[in-house]
Order: C-alpha cells, then sequence, then structure tokens
C-alpha cells in the first residue's frame, strides 16, 4: 500500500498547481511522496473536455513527480459537503495516509473552492474516527494547512519556491485548454487571458519577497503546531536567491 507524505486536494484539475504546485514539486524532489486529489472532472468549465482535461492532469503530475494523481468525479460547480462526498474523501486519505494534508482556504470567491475546503478539513477528522462509516482502516492526518487561490491572507508560513519556479510554469502550462490560446477557443475566461499566469507570478513573487526569496507559496495553518526543536524553524535568509541577484547586478 502507497502511503503519502504529503495528499493535496482541489476543486478542479489544475487548482493545486495554481494555488501549491511550487511547494509540491520542492518536496517531491526532496524524496518526498506526494500527491494530489482532483475532486471534479471540471466538466463545467468553459473550455475543454473531461478528457482532455484528465490528461492534461496527468502531464502536469508528472512534470511535478507526483506519486499518483486521482479524480474522484464529484460534481463540478455542484460540489456539496454530504455523505456521498465525504465518504469518498474519507476513503483516499485512509487509503494513502498522508503525514500532511492541503486543502484550499476557508474564504474564496468560487463556491467549489469554498465547498472543497470544508470537504476536507470535515473528513479529515471523520477519517479518524473508527466507527465512520468509509472503507479504510481510521486514521487522522497529523497536519492540515490551506492554500490560497482566488483570494489571498496573511499566510502562517511560507515556501520558498524560488529553485523550482520553472516546473511550476510548465506544469501549469501542461493545462492548454484552459491557459491557452488556441484559435478555436470555445470562450474567453479570466484564466485563458495571458495575463492570468502573469498575476500568479506577481502572487508568487510578493509572498516570495515575505521571505527575501524570489517567489514563494504561503499556507495558512488553523490549528497549533508542536515544535519540538528550534532549530527545525529558519528566520529570514542572509544568502537567499534574492540577494545573489542583487549582487550580481551590483
Amino acid at each position: 500500500m502507497l502511503e503519502l507524505d504529503i495528499l493535496a486536494f482541489g476543486s478542479h484539475p489544475d487548482d493545486v498547481e495554481i494555488g501549491i504546485g511550487g511547494t509540491l514539486i520542492k518536496h517531491a524532489s526532496q524524496g518526498y511522496k506526494c500527491g494530489i486529489i482532483d475532486l471534479t472532472r471540471g466538466e463545467a468549465g468553459s473550455n475543454g473536455t473531461p478528457e482532455m482535461r484528465r490528461e492534461e492532469a496527468l502531464k502536469a503530475a508528472e512534470i511535478m513527480g507526483m506519486s499518483v494523481r486521482d479524480n474522484l468525479g464529484l460534481p463540478d460547480a455542484r460540489l456539496k459537503v454530504d455523505e456521498e462526498s465525504l465518504r469518498a474523501v474519507i476513503e483516499v486519505i485512509r487509503k494513502y495516509r498522508p503525514r500532511v494534508v492541503l486543502g484550499p482556504y476557508w474564504q474564496d470567491k468560487h463556491p467549489d473552492h469554498l465547498r472543497a475546503s470544508q470537504l476536507v478539513r470535515e473528513a479529515s477528522y471523520l477519517s479518524g474516527l473508527r466507527r465512520y462509516p468509509a472503507a479504510g482502516e481510521p486514521y487522522r492526518p497529523p497536519l492540515l494547512c490551506q492554500y490560497f487561490l482566488a483570494v489571498f491572507a496573511e499566510p502562517t508560513f511560507v515556501v520558498d519556491i524560488s529553485a523550482c519556479y520553472e516546473r511550476k510554469l510548465a506544469a501549469l502550462s501542461a493545462h492548454q485548454s484552459q491557459f491557452g490560446l488556441p484559435r478555436d477557443i470555445d470562450w474567453r475566461t479570466l484564466v485563458n487571458n495571458p495575463l492570468f499566469i502573469r498575476m500568479i507570478q506577481a502572487r508568487d513573487q510578493y509572498v516570495g519577497s515575505m521571505i527575501l526569496a524570489l517567489y514563494g507559496e504561503g499556507l495558512y495553518l488553523e490549528q497549533k503546531v508542536v515544535v519540538e526543536d528550534l532549530m527545525v524553524l529558519k528566520g529570514l535568509p542572509q544568502d537567499g536567491p534574492a540577494w545573489k541577484v542583487y549582487r550580481e547586478k551590483k
């Protein structure tokens, strides 16, 4: 049975790449087993078919070095926090038994993102109940973090993703039906505007600036964490990528 170190949930097949793709790439490159669960097939999206989006998602997962990428097939644009959906998420958590679960931030403009956040939060807790009616052995992930999509808030901590940022952009580019501009495009949306990728870059640069890095991704924690060794904590770097670039230009 494959057990994962980190398991990230997203409402749609490109959400994880947008919000926390660099963090997953970084941890996978460090040898951690990481996976992605897409809750829906994105069938309500203005562009691309579910089959096309699944192919793009698998290509992105390969670029990112993911150990697994599954799709639960819950209804796009009609996500609900009901027994059926909770059971599906719980069974995935029990199957992969991740040390860290990542889900969308609890505030967002998209209803699916909001419900996905609630689904992941509730399922992460209920998964640990021995008598909850879902397949698999009870398991409660030790750590639940939330990542940002359409709404940004003050992060609890920031991950420096400068060294793997090109791979994050490559993973985003794999979702050609969403971010590309083919001639026969069905519908103009915010995400297939070339400015959208630039806005993601601008956000990641801003978050990176919080820790004097070129690019960063922020995570939000509702729970308190236990620290046994203060030496595992890092302050602002004295010789990070941003400083190196600055010196090279001088």
